[in-house]
């Protein structure tokens, strides 16, 4: 087990040694007993209090004993402290040399028992990928090359909401379990049957926010020193609930991680494979429909097209659409979906005409209001610094543009784009305009609506 140990009091007293105390056998000094309730009726501050009055040691000693500061041993024993770490709690069972039925005890009293550390096998296995991953190829080889070519302990798939994220980790998963690698799955609490998310395990509504230091306790817990591999997917939200994933690689040498989210950790060692927006076609006259349908945005829009609308083929009379709409929509996979979805009350055709003034077409056909493309992109801008934020909003409008045309909006011109390539909100305009970057449609269009707003209530 590895623990951090805490600085202990210099000028302490020195204490009787393990084998003194062990001589000496129990003191007079009863321990408190569980009651009909069970174990847990016993307070942890009155059971541990009642541990060291018998074992004869003052706070200071035990808390040198137990490589714990005097001040966490005052917070345990006076009840400041109700659910100490599970390492905590067997660090005290060791310095008060308790025996299986007073450490289990200890460890209930905690609200942790002592048998909880379960195998890797016990955390969820990743779930199926939602279908057949397509145009994501590349991708895939380079994450899995990460992983077991490489090495590297974490790879953080990073990108905006809707770029596929998870589907590519559940297919990287799926790979790897194939081969006989071991993988755990964890997913950030949210509402399965709004997000389709997978919620963590203890994260019911009916339970108070766990801890990241709780959650990280028991995710160390179930994956012990094994060499594992565990995903981690959507841990975006800072603070309570987040796994502490540096603490997490520290405490379990053999682990690997795979984390998305939409941006680095910003950790050592840390891999970052960006998620961008998928190959679009280029505009022409006349198309080959066999060339044009293996154009990774196309193929995607076709696959989820041919769910609601079996058959659906690409034609001189609506080949221009699906390329217009797969462009509009910069090949972003949920985008694509959305749009899909819509084709079965509009042809192509119309949806397109339609695009430009109905954002609700950003929306899941389905009607679930969480699932807007617009509102969640804003969570993306949000986390990019505020500099680079300003950088964003002068260029969303432009067509294209060069670093050269935002040095002088921002003291670090090549860090701005960087920042913001890595948050997926701009890509590179395209092999016909060399070293120059456009803002996705999606980022247009939330500026745009932003200013709209904006407008609006300074006339009202």
């Amino acid at each position: 087990m590895n623990v951090s140990q805490h600085t202990v009091g210099k000028n302490a007293a020195p204490g009787p040694s393990l084998s003194e105390r062990a001589a000496r056998g129990p003191q007079k000094r009863p321990v408190p007993r569980p009651s009909e309730g069970g174990p847990e009726a016993v307070p942890f501050a009155e059971l541990l209090k009642g541990h060291r009055g018998r074992s004869g040691l003052t706070q200071q000693q035990l808390a040198d004993f137990a490589t714990l500061s005097v001040r966490a041993i005052r917070d345990l024993e006076s009840g400041r402290v109700r659910r100490p770490r599970r390492e905590s709690v067997g660090l005290l069972a060791d310095a008060l040399r308790l025996g299986d039925p007073e450490r289990l005890q200890l460890h209930v009293a905690g609200g942790s028992p002592a048998d909880q550390r379960v195998s890797l096998f016990e955390l969820p296995a990743p779930p199926a990928p939602p279908g057949a991953l397509v145009g994501r190829e590349a991708e895939l080889q380079v994450l899995l090359d990460q992983v077991t070519v490489h090495g590297h302990r974490l790879v953080s798939v990073v990108g905006i909401s809707g770029i596929g994220k998870t589907h590519l980790v559940l297919e990287a998963a799926q790979v790897l379990r194939a081969k006989g690698w071991r993988v755990g799955w964890h997913a950030s609490a949210g509402d399965p049957h709004c997000c389709g998310v997978i919620p963590a395990a203890g994260s019911g509504s009916d339970e108070p926010p766990t801890r990241a230091t709780d959650l990280t306790d028991d995710l160390a817990g179930a994956i012990g020193e094994n060499h594992e591999l565990l995903v981690i997917d959507g841990d975006d939200a800072p603070g309570p609930g987040r796994v502490d994933v540096g603490e997490l690689l520290r405490r379990c040498p053999g682990l690997r991680v795979v984390v998305t989210g939409l941006a680095p950790r910003y950790l050592p060692g840390e891999r970052v494979l960006p998620l961008t927006a998928m190959a679009v076609p280029g505009e022409a006259r006349d198309y080959d429909y066999a060339r044009l349908s293996e154009v990774a945005s196309v193929a995607l829009f076709l696959s989820h097209m041919r769910r609601s609308r079996p058959g659906f083929r690409l034609r001189e009379d609506n080949a221009h659409a699906v390329v217009r709409l797969c462009r509009w929509l910069d090949g972003v996979p949920r985008a694509l979906e959305y749009a899909a979805g819509w084709c079965l009350v509009y042809p192509p055709e119309l949806l397109l005409a339609r695009a430009g003034h109905d954002s609700s077409l950003l929306s899941s056909p389905a009607g679930c209001g969480c699932q807007d493309l617009l509102r969640s992109l804003v969570r993306s801008v949000d986390i990019v610094a505020e500099r680079y934020r300003h950088v964003l909003a002068e260029v969303a409008d432009r067509p294209h543009w060069t670093v050269a045309d935002i040095d002088h909006l921002v003291p670090d011109p090549a860090a701005a784009l960087h920042a913001l390539l890595v948050h997926g909100l701009v890509r590179p305009a395209g092999a016909h305009l060399p070293e120059q970057f456009t803002a996705l449609q999606l980022v247009r269009l939330l500026y745009v609506k932003d200013r709209t707003l904006t407008g609006a209530s300074q006339a009202g």
